[in-house]
């Protein structure tokens, strides 16, 4: 394997603590390395993907190391992890981003699912309340489509999909983090769906780009943590939705 593809591996912590975890136990279930890793489900796929030749997958869904994995393993001499140093600029887009909120609430089935509903249940009557619909990440006051249904389809759904292709072609990665996915999206439009509750008043509509800008942050931040994709990919992929969405608002 070429060097840098190597550093790949041994550079990230979460790579080589899904690998230990591996070696030591021998064999261990997906549940088993979200357990021990504390990472989301996203994120664990997203690394086994850069350890496919490392990791091998059997019929009963459990992973074990390959004789290279082992192989990698004994040449590291299966050392401690250290943890590594935060930085100042991690821990800003840490608290922009809303991180660890989000990785709390993707945590278990039961709060992706109580999350989903209470977000898009918020959005649906902020929505209703405005008379507005939703379009990724616009919300223009005009009645097209059932402000419910917009909310829903033309809102968490179609960014649902985007975000999916986006994450395949950003990580090759197909399946994985799905749930997590949709419940960081519908946080993240929490901040449209406070600009809909405040839309009828004066000078709201100087509220409405602080408010996309910081629903594209936590779209970024929820694309990552939910499916492994690089922070700086996920930026990419918000702010073309951020731009999609503005040219929908002066559209339609």
């Amino acid at each position: 394997m070429r060097d840098d593809k190597l550093s790949e591996i041994t550079n990230s912590p979460a790579r080589v603590r899904i690998l230990e975890i591996i070696g030591e136990k021998g064999s261990v279930s997906f549940t088993e390395i979200k357990r021990e890793t504390g990472l989301s489900t996203g994120s664990i796929y997203y690394h086994l993907y850069y350890l496919k030749d490392y990791v091998a997958r059997d019929a009963d869904r459990r992973y074990s190391l390959t004789e290279r994995g082992k192989r990698l393993l004994e040449k590291m001499g299966m050392k401690t992890l250290v943890k590594e140093e935060i930085s100042l600029a991690a821990k800003f887009l840490s608290i922009i981003t809303l991180a660890p909120i989000l990785k709390r609430t993707t945590q278990s089935k039961q709060s992706c699912v109580t999350t989903i509903i209470l977000a898009l249940a918020f959005g649906s009557i902020a929505n209703l309340y405005s008379a507005s619909n939703q379009f990724l990440l616009s919300v223009p006051g005009k009645d097209i489509i059932d402000p419910i249904v917009s909310t829903i389809v033309t809102g968490w759904l179609l960014t649902f999909i985007l975000a999916e292709l986006f994450s395949f072609v950003a990580t090759e990665v197909k399946i994985g983090g799905e749930l997590e996915l949709f419940t960081t999206i519908a946080l993240s439009f929490i901040p449209l769906y406070i600009y809909s509750y405040v839309s009828n008043f004066q000078y709201s509509s100087s509220v409405l780009v602080p408010m996309q800008i910081w629903s594209a942050i936590l779209l970024a931040g929820g694309l990552n943590i939910s499916k492994g994709v690089k922070l700086t990919y996920s930026f990419i992929f918000s702010l073309i939705v951020l731009y999609l969405s503005i040219y929908i608002w002066f559209t339609i």
